[in-house]
């Protein structure tokens, strides 16, 4: 019986937490419209190129606390040891406090000098400084929501961040549009400014659900267990074990997002001005080209790439990683009591559930790239470059939904050192894409793609051989992509008939999406690349089926 409601506190924990996390995730890439609408292109640069600086140094401190600082206090609570438990949490607070008090100093002191090594000629040592406190304030919430996750309780976590998103977005947007009359890097420095106004919303939310729950916590530690001494060196030093996995595998693609940045900032100025020079920079997707600065095309440029293009492709991945992830744990399951037949079976059906919803929106964003772009943003620029770069969606999917797959398996190793190779293999690509004119930026979107690419078969590749599994690649990725290409046909030409009787493309393009979903699912039911079983893994499946036999 305790076994029973062990299982069911830790799968109603992980539904928590999986919500919690979703739900900010998905509020965090909307929110980048209103943004994108107030700061434009060029702050969008500018925005980018700051953020990312932030979020390696974060890596460092805040994102892979709470995953090994739950693993030690869970370890103490589950013998009764509360006040070693709590130890353990003030040991970490202190030092991750230090540490990052550091960092942020260095940040401060030193924003200028990053500005200028990592992305010359851009104004962004104000916006990187705005950022510096954050880091902290970032730090703490880590190791509480580590502290509250060790103690089994999902909850002060899940509902934190969605908090922390919800002020986020509502200060980013006041402050970028109160400061908008000035220059562009002080309405970008007034959006940044509303991460941290978010994240202090969260530290709050934080500290009073921990006064609330403080009684509670020290009549336990009342009735504490003895544990087994350790320094708090050792205690370091266990932490920075589990620690250093998780930093490795979720910093190389934020460095590698930062790299690619500062390349780009440094390297495509010349192919602007070679393109200038030979009367050709009409090729380059930014309204006015021949009337800007190098400078300003390329923030701009990059403005295009952070946001129109990452961000609206990472709007189907995250759906796509919601779809896997409810079966990982089971995967894990199934490996720990060596039922490797069903592991097989669950890796398939990831798989195939994945790409049933990336191989429409890949092609979807293609064929609408510009239209989607025109209805969600005031500056209709980046539909080019999200055209150019959605067949990319496919990789992104098989290559996180693989690495999922190796961490619930417990080999967290293997993605990362795959990754590493990945990105390593993209910065020979992008030496050689930004050095060809006619490329430029679109170079960079090519090298991404190409990253996941390789990034997914050498996941892939270790599956099958160490699982001794055979993929039918015709079930799982040639009849989905077939019955949406389909779709982006059929939906195209309705849309072009509908555009062709009265042009109104903000209108028809609302209209034509779920009409190209009905005929991606009418298809994929015709052709039986999507079947009852695939519909129960979709939300919503169950009342989709009764309706289709109804």
């Amino acid at each position: 019986m305790d076994s029973k409601r062990d299982k069911q506190g830790i799968l109603k924990g992980a539904m928590i937490l999986g919500a919690g996390v979703f739900i900010s995730r998905l509020i965090g890439l909307l929110y980048r419209i209103p943004i994108t609408n107030i700061l434009g292109d060029v702050g969008n640069g500018l925005y980018s190129m700051a953020y990312q600086v932030y979020m390696v140094i974060l890596t460092f401190t805040a994102i892979s606390m709470p995953s090994a600082l739950s693993k030690l206090i869970a370890e103490r609570e589950a013998v009764g040891a509360h006040k070693d438990a709590y130890r353990v949490y003030k040991i970490a607070m202190l030092y991750s406090v230090i540490v990052a008090g550091i960092l942020a100093s260095i940040m401060w002191v030193g924003a200028d000098a990053l500005s200028m090594l990592l992305f010359p000629d851009a104004e962004v040592g104000m916006p990187i400084r705005a950022l510096a406190p954050t880091v902290v304030i970032a730090t703490i919430i880590a190791v509480m929501r580590g502290y509250f996750q060790g103690l089994n309780d999902m909850t002060p976590t899940a509902v934190s961040q969605i908090i922390e998103q919800i002020f986020n977005v509502v200060f980013s947007v006041l402050l970028a549009y109160a400061l908008s009359t000035y220059t562009v890097a002080i309405a970008v420095t007034g959006s940044t400014l509303g991460t941290g106004i978010g994240a202090l919303a969260g530290l709050c939310v934080l500290a009073v659900i921990y006064y609330w729950q403080k009684p509670k916590l020290k009549r336990k530690m009342q009735h504490s267990e003895e544990y087994v001494y350790e320094s708090t060196a050792m205690i370091l030093k266990k932490i920075f074990i589990m620690m250093f996995p998780i930093v490795i595998s979720t910093s190389v693609f934020s460095v590698m997002t930062l790299i690619d940045q500062s390349m780009v900032a440094r390297s495509l100025p010349a192919s602007i001005e070679f393109l200038k020079a030979n009367n050709l920079i009409n090729i380059i997707p930014v309204p006015g080209a021949e009337l800007l600065s190098t400078s300003d095309i390329v923030t701009h440029l990059l403005g295009q790439f952070s946001v129109k293009y990452y961000t609206l492709l990472n709007v189907p991945v995250s759906l796509v990683l919601q779809l896997g992830a409810a079966a990982i744990p089971a995967i894990a399951a199934g490996v720990a009591i060596n039922d490797y037949k069903d592991v097989r079976r669950k890796i398939k059906m990831i798989f195939k559930s994945g790409l049933l919803v990336a191989a429409p929106a890949a092609v979807g964003l293609t064929v609408f790239a510009e239209p989607i772009i025109a209805l969600l943003f005031s500056e209709p620029t980046g539909g080019k470059l999200l055209a150019s770069g959605a067949i990319g969606l496919l990789f992104m999917a098989l290559a996180q939904l693989s690495a999922g797959i190796l961490q619930g398996m417990g080999k967290p190793s293997i993605p990362t050192i795959n990754a590493i190779v990945a990105c390593l293999i993209k910065v020979v690509i992008n030496i050689i894409v930004l050095n060809v004119p006619a490329w430029h930026i679109y170079g960079v979107i090519h090298s991404t793609t190409l990253c996941y690419l390789v990034y997914a078969v050498l996941n892939i590749r270790y599956l099958r051989k160490h699982l001794h599994m055979h993929l039918n690649w015709k079930k799982i990725l040639i009849k989905p992509s077939l019955c949406a290409v389909i779709m982006g046909i059929l939906s195209y030409i309705i849309y072009s008939g509908l555009m062709f009787l009265a042009p109104y493309e903000k209108l028809w393009i609302i209209v034509i999406i779920p009409i190209a979903m009905v005929i991606y699912l009418m298809t994929g039911l015709a052709t039986q690349t999507i079947t009852k079983t695939d519909l129960l893994y979709i939300p919503g499946g169950k009342k989709l089926i009764a309706f289709l036999q109804g």
